[in-house]
C-alpha cells in the first residue's frame, strides 16, 4: 500500500468546529440524505484513527436549502489521512416519484488523489414506509498524488472521470433507528487509470427522544485498482468506525 502524506490536521479541525450554526430547531431525520441540518460527529476506527465532521445549513427566500459538510481524519499517530468537503443545494419538486433534487459538489483529498465532482442527487419515493433511496451521478476531475506518480512512473498528474453512488436507508424502529447501505464509486483516467469502490454499511440509533444525539457503527470496505503499462495494483481494506453524532 502507498505511504500517506504526514500532514497536521489540527488547522483543518479548528476551521471545522468554528463553523457557525444557521439552522432553526427541528426534529432531524438523518436517513434523509437531502435534508439539510446543522450537525457534527466524532468517530474512532478499529485501527486507532480519528475522524471529525461538521455541517451547516442555509435557507433561502425562494424556499431552496443548502448545506456544507466538512470532514477530516487522522491516523493513530496523529497524521492527516484524508478529508472531504461536500455542498448540497436542495430543490423541492411537485413530482411524487422524485420529490426533491439536490445539486452537489463533492471534493475528496487522500493519499491517492485530490478530486472534485459536481453532480446530481435524486430523492426517490420508494412507496415503502421507512425506505429512502438516493442515487447520485457526477463528473470528476482531479490530480494524482506524488506517491501515485512515483509508483506508476508518470509525469502528468491530471485525471478526469466520473462518480456514482446509490444511498439506501431503511428506518426500522419507531424511535428513528435506521440502517444504511451505500456504494460510492469514483473512476479517474489519465496516465494511470484508477477506480475506487467504497461499500458502506451503517447502523444508527438515537440516544434521546428528540433525536439530536445519535450513536453509529459504520463499516467501510474499500476496493482500489491502479493500472497502467507499468503497474497493476489492487488494494482491499475494511475499517469499522464508531461515531457519535449530534445536532445543534
Amino acid at each position: 500500500m502507498m505511504n500517506k502524506n504526514a500532514k497536521s490536521v489540527a488547522p483543518l479541525l479548528a476551521v471545522m468546529f468554528a463553523v457557525p450554526s444557521f439552522a432553526g430547531e427541528k426534529t432531524p431525520d438523518p436517513s434523509d440524505l437531502t435534508e439539510t441540518n446543522t450537525s457534527a460527529y466524532v468517530g474512532m476506527s478499529n485501527k486507532g484513527g480519528f475522524k471529525g465532521s461538521i455541517s451547516g445549513d442555509m435557507k433561502f427566500n425562494n424556499g431552496q436549502q443548502g448545506m456544507f459538510t466538512l470532514e477530516a481524519a487522522i491516523d493513530k499517530d496523529g497524521d492527516y489521512t484524508d478529508s472531504r468537503l461536500q455542498y448540497f443545494h436542495v430543490f423541492s419538486t411537485e413530482n411524487t416519484v422524485v420529490p426533491k433534487i439536490a445539486a452537489s459538489l463533492d471534493v475528496l483529498d487522500n493519499a491517492l488523489f485530490t478530486s472534485a465532482s459536481p453532480g446530481i442527487t435524486l430523492a426517490i419515493n420508494s412507496g415503502i414506509k421507512g425506505l429512502n433511496i438516493f442515487p447520485r451521478a457526477g463528473v470528476l476531475a482531479g490530480k494524482y498524488s506524488d506517491d501515485v506518480k512515483k509508483q506508476a512512473n508518470i509525469t502528468d498528474d491530471s485525471a478526469v472521470g466520473g462518480s456514482a453512488a446509490l444511498y439506501v436507508f431503511y428506518t426500522a424502529g419507531n424511535d428513528g433507528t435506521y440502517f444504511g447501505l451505500y456504494p460510492e464509486y469514483n473512476y479517474l483516467s489519465g496516465d494511470v487509470d484508477m477506480s475506487v469502490l467504497n461499500t458502506n454499511f451503517l447502523m444508527s440509533t438515537p440516544f434521546n427522544s428528540d433525536r439530536t444525539r445519535w450513536g453509529q457503527i459504520k463499516i467501510t470496505n474499500t476496493n482500489t485498482t491502479i493500472k497502467n503499462s507499468l503497474i497493476d495494483e489492487k488494494i482491499n481494506d475494511t475499517v469499522v468506525w464508531a461515531n457519535y453524532k449530534f445536532y445543534f
